[in-house]
C-alpha cells in the first residue's frame, strides 16, 4: 500500500456527457454608412472564432456573410404596438422589412438563421436602446454595437455577441435553467449575471471573456480548462447565497465574495449583481447549466410551434459598470484580444463529499481518486477535497494532469 500527500489548490466538477454532432447555419447581412461612415461587417477573424467554438464540440457551424445593407441608425418596432416583437414588424427601417428583402436562404432545405449586424434598435417602449443585441428562440437575431467602441464594438465584442445572440436561437437563456426574467421580486430570481455559469450567455462574461473575468474576480486560479468564448459545460459548483463559505469559494479557489479582504466561513451575499461587490438583490441557490448538452435549434422548429420569446441583451451602460468593477478588483482585468481558441483536451474532475452536489451542476463527484483518474482524459485538473482517501491496492496516477486541494492536504492511503 502506498501513501501520497497532495497539498495544493482547488475542488468540484466532472465529466460532461457527450454532445451530439449537429449542423447549424447562419446568414449574416450587415449595415454600412452612418456618421461618421463605418461598417458593421464582421471580419473573418470574428467568424472563425465562433465557428471554432462550435467545432470544438463536434458541431459544424456554417456562417455566410452576405449582403451589405444601407445603414439605419435604429431598427424600429411597430409604433402602435411597442410590446410586439421587433422581429415581426415589417414597416420602414424594420428588421422584418430588411429580412423579407434580403434573407436569401429563407426557403433552403436546411434550417437557416438570419442575423443583421446593425447599429441600434428600439426597446419594448419604442425607445432607442444601447443594448448589444436582441434575439428570439427561433431563427432571428441582431448584433447591435452602435453604442460601443467605434460604433462597431471591438472584434471581441462582435464575436462574443454573435455567439451570445445565436445561443438564444439555440434555446439558451442568460442564466441556464434558472429564472432570470424581469420579475426581480420573484424569490427564485437569479438575474443575468450568473458568476458560476462560465459562458458568454451570462452578462458577467459576454464581453469580458470567461477566462479573463474569472481570473480577475478570483473565481479560479487555473485557466487551462476555460476559454474566453464558450458556452458552459455545467461543471461549476452550486452556490448557496445564504451560506457562502469564502474559504471554499468556488471549490476551485477561495473567493472573497463580499470584497472585504477577509475570508469568512459563512456569509450571505448575492453573487450575481452587475457589480460583483454589491450585495443587493435576491439571494438563492445558484446553479450552473450544461448548455452544450441542451442546444435546441430554433430554426428547425416549425414556426407555429416556436415560443419566439425575445431576449434583450447587455447594454453599453451595463458593460461600463462591469469594466469599472473589474478595474477596481485588479488582477488580469480587461477584455481579451480576439483569438481562434484551441479546443480543450482535459476535464475538471472532482473528488470528495462536496457541499450541495446536484445532478447537472457539480455532477456527482467521485469518491475515489483512482476512479477519477481512470475516467479522466489527459491534461485534466483534479480538485480533491482535503481528507483521507482509503484506496484499494496500489494507486497509479500516470496521466498528464494536475492535482489540487483547496485547503490542507489530501491523503491517499
Amino acid at each position: 500500500m502506498r501513501k501520497h500527500a497532495l497539498t495544493m489548490l482547488g475542488c468540484l466538477l466532472a465529466l460532461a456527457p457527450g454532445v451530439r454532432a449537429d449542423n447549424f447555419y447562419i446568414e449574416i447581412d450587415y449595415m454600412v454608412g452612418g456618421t461618421p461612415n463605418h461598417s458593421h461587417q464582421p471580419s473573418q477573424a470574428v467568424i472563425d472564432a465562433v465557428v471554432q467554438m462550435f467545432a470544438c464540440q463536434g458541431h459544424t457551424l456554417t456562417i455566410v456573410v452576405d449582403d451589405q445593407l444601407t445603414h439605419v441608425n435604429v431598427l424600429v418596432r411597430d409604433p402602435n404596438d411597442c410590446d410586439a416583437s421587433l422581429f415581426s414588424y415589417n414597416g420602414t427601417n424594420s428588421y422584418g422589412a430588411i429580412k423579407a428583402a434580403n434573407f436569401d436562404r429563407a426557403a433552403n432545405a436546411n434550417p437557416w438563421h438570419y442575423c443583421i449586424f446593425a447599429h441600434q434598435y428600439q426597446d419594448g417602449n419604442c425607445n432607442t436602446t444601447t443594448s448589444s443585441g436582441l434575439a428570439n428562440s427561433g431563427e432571428d437575431f441582431i448584433v447591435t454595437l452602435g453604442a460601443f467602441s467605434g460604433q462597431t464594438g471591438t472584434l471581441f465584442d462582435q464575436a462574443a455577441t454573435l455567439a451570445h445572440e445565436f445561443g438564444h436561437n439555440l434555446g439558451l437563456s442568460h442564466c441556464g435553467s434558472q429564472y432570470c426574467g424581469s420579475d426581480t421580486a420573484d424569490p427564485d430570481y437569479v438575474g443575468p449575471y450568473v458568476s458560476n455559469m462560465p459562458s458568454v450567455m451570462s452578462y458577467r462574461y459576454q464581453l469580458s471573456g470567461v477566462k479573463f473575468n474569472m481570473l480577475c474576480n478570483g473565481l479560479t486560479f487555473d485557466l487551462a480548462l476555460f476559454k474566453d468564448i464558450d458556452y458552459s459545460h455545467g461543471r461549476m459548483c452550486a452556490l448557496d447565497e445564504d451560506a457562502l463559505n469564502e474559504v471554499a469559494g468556488t471549490q476551485m479557489i477561495s473567493t472573497d465574495w463580499d470584497c472585504d479582504g477577509t475570508l469568512e466561513a459563512s456569509i450571505a451575499w448575492n453573487t450575481n449583481n452587475n457589480n460583483f461587490c454589491d450585495s443587493g438583490g435576491n439571494r438563492t441557490i445558484v446553479t450552473d447549466y450544461n448548455e452544450w448538452a441542451n442546444l435546441v435549434d430554433g430554426a428547425a422548429i416549425p414556426a407555429n410551434m416556436r415560443s419566439n420569446e425575445e431576449y434583450t441583451c447587455i447594454t453599453a451602460e451595463e458593460w461600463n459598470i462591469i469594466q469599472n468593477q473589474m478595474a477596481m478588483r485588479g488582477g488580469s482585468c480587461g477584455q481579451p484580444t480576439l483569438a481562434t481558441e484551441n479546443c480543450l483536451s482535459g476535464e475538471n474532475m472532482y473528488v470528495g463529499d462536496f457541499f450541495f452536489v446536484e445532478a447537472g451542476t457539480c455532477i456527482f463527484p467521485y469518491d475515489s481518486v483512482q476512479q477519477a483518474h481512470n475516467a479522466a482524459p489527459n491534461n485534466s485538473r483534479f480538485y480533491i477535497k482535503p481528507g483521507t482517501y482509503n484506496e484499494a491496492g496500489v494507486v497509479t496516477l500516470d496521466k498528464p494532469g494536475y492535482y489540487f486541494c483547496n485547503t490542507g492536504s489530501a491523503i491517499i492511503d
